[in-house]
């Protein structure tokens, strides 16, 4: 295998590994709720 051979499987590895870390990866949903005032100025009509 040539270089550039070498470092497309390389790059294709670390997506692959990459891809399998955040799929198993348990993220939380966030807990705090968000409330914002927006005046009726700011709105379009």
């Amino acid at each position: 295998m040539n270089r550039i051979g070498i470092v497309i499987v390389i790059v294709a590895g670390l997506v692959a590994s990459g891809l399998i870390a955040l799929s198993a990866w348990q993220i939380p949903a966030p807990t705090v709720a968000v409330n914002k005032v927006i005046p009726d100025e700011k709105l379009s009509k």
